[in-house]
C-alpha cells in the first residue's frame, strides 16, 4: 500500500505542469496562494478523520517549534512560487532538473549539518551532477537559477524539517496555516485577483489545490509505511514526469542543453545506485 500511495503522489505532481498550464494568464502568486488555501480544508479534515487534531495544537504552544515551521514554510512556499513561474516562462524541464538535484544537495547538506557519511560513489554522483549544472551555465552564459533555487529550497525545507521532529502531517499543516494569513491578506489587497474573472479560471484554480493537498497525504502515508530510501528512489518520477510534461507543452532544448541533462541523470543514477546498494 505504501507504494501505491508514493507512485500515486509522485505521479499527481509529475503531470502537476500540464495543469497549472491552463492558468498561465493568472500571476504566479496568485496560483500558489490558491494551491495552498484550497489544500488547507482537505488537509485539516484528514488530520482531524486520524486523529491527529490534538498533536497539531499542542504544537501550536512551542514556541521553538513554530519558529522553526515558519521559517520551513518560507521555505517551501518559496518552493513553490519558482516552480509555478518556471511552467509560466516555458521553463517546465529546469524546474524537473531541480527536483533530479535535490536529493544529492540534500546528501551533501546531511554531511555538512548531521555530520552523516557520505560514501565515494556519493561524492561522485555529485561531482558528475555539479559538471552538468556547469555545462549548462557554460551553454546559457549563466547559472540555471531555477533549477538552483528549486534545488536550494526543497533541500533546506528538508533540514529544518529533519531537525525539529514533528510529524509530516502537522508539520504540512502548520506549514499551510502559516501561510494562509498573508496569502489571505494578499487576495483581499488585489481583490480577489483572477478569481472572480470567470467561472472557468475560478474553478481551476480551486483545482490547484488536487496537486497539493490530496499528494502531500498520500506522500506522507507513504514515508510512513516504507523506507527513506525507497521513497529517494521513487521520488524520481516527479521530476522525471514533469520533464515529460515541459515536453508536451513545447519547450524546446538544444543539444547542449540535453546533454548536460544526460550528465545530471547519470549523477542521478549513480546515486540511486548507492541507495539500492546499501539496502541489499
Amino acid at each position: 500500500m505504501g507504494v501505491l500511495f508514493a507512485l500515486g503522489s509522485f505521479v499527481i505532481w509529475g503531470i502537476s505542469p500540464l495543469f497549472f498550464a491552463l492558468v498561465n494568464h493568472v500571476p504566479p502568486f496568485e496560483v500558489m496562494a490558491h494551491r495552498i488555501l484550497w489544500s488547507l480544508p482537505v488537509i485539516a479534515l484528514y488530520a482531524a478523520m486520524t486523529g491527529r487534531w490534538r498533536r497539531f495544537v499542542q504544537t501550536g504552544r512551542d514556541g521553538r517549534m513554530m519558529l522553526a515551521l515558519a521559517t520551513a514554510t518560507a521555505f517551501i512556499a518559496v518552493n513553490w512560487f519558482i516552480f509555478i513561474y518556471a511552467i509560466q516562462i516555458g521553463q517546465t524541464a529546469q524546474a524537473s532538473f531541480g527536483y533530479y538535484i535535490y536529493p544529492i544537495v540534500a546528501v551533501l547538506l546531511g554531511a555538512m549539518v548531521f555530520c552523516e557519511k557520505i560514501t565515494p560513489l556519493q561524492w561522485t554522483a555529485a561531482a558528475v551532477a555539479a559538471i552538468g549544472v556547469a555545462m549548462i551555465a557554460v551553454e546559457r552564459g549563466a547559472l540555471p537559477w531555477i533549477a538552483l533555487v528549486v534545488a536550494a529550497t526543497f533541500s533546506v525545507y528538508g533540514v529544518i524539517r529533519k531537525m525539529f521532529t514533528v510529524g509530516p502531517l502537522v508539520g504540512v499543516l502548520w506549514e499551510l496555516t502559516l501561510a494562509s494569513g498573508p496569502l489571505l491578506a494578499y487576495l483581499w489587497i488585489v481583490g480577489g485577483g483572477a478569481f472572480f474573472d470567470d467561472v472557468q479560471t475560478a474553478l481551476l484554480l480551486i483545482g490547484c489545490s488536487l496537486f497539493t493537498g490530496i499528494p502531500l497525504v498520500m506522500y506522507v502515508e507513504a514515508a510512513q509505511r516504507l523506507k527513506f530510501s525507497t521513497v529517494g528512489v521513487l521520488f524520481y518520477i516527479n521530476p522525471t514526469l514533469q520533464f515529460v510534461s515541459a515536453l508536451i507543452l513545447g519547450e524546446v532544448l538544444s543539444l547542449p542543453v540535453l546533454a548536460a541533462f544526460g550528465v545530471i541523470w547519470a549523477g542521478v543514477a549513480l546515486y540511486c545506485y548507492d541507495l539500492m546498494r546499501m539496502e541489499t
